[in-house]
């Protein structure tokens, strides 16, 4: 029987594979890596740039905001949904339909 961390792990992977699921339909599996490490990075990205000015986690020096305040890293983001979206569709219909 799972319990505390298991339960959270298992939920978290669960809401993902059904994002995945209803958004992309039956060929949903090989994406759920994919969709799941970008709604992983962007949510631990922006709660550790939430968690400093509350003063929750205190830095020595300087200070730190959160990796998607990053237009850089905004536009990398960018970069790979968009190259994955045209290998998806090239991938299922061809070159020729695109």
């Amino acid at each position: 029987m799972p319990e505390g961390g298991q339960n959270f792990i298992e939920y978290v992977v669960e809401f993902i594979r059904d994002i995945a699921k209803t958004q992309i339909g039956h060929e949903y599996k090989s994406w759920v890596p994919f969709i799941g490490t970008m709604f992983l990075f962007i949510f631990v990205s922006n709660w550790s740039g939430a968690l400093v000015p509350w003063k929750i986690i205190e830095l020595p020096h300087g200070e730190l905001g959160a990796p998607t305040n990053d237009i850089n890293t905004t536009a990398g983001l960018a970069l790979l949904t968009s190259s994955a979206y045209f290998y998806g569709g090239i991938n299922k219909r061809g070159l020729s339909y695109f």
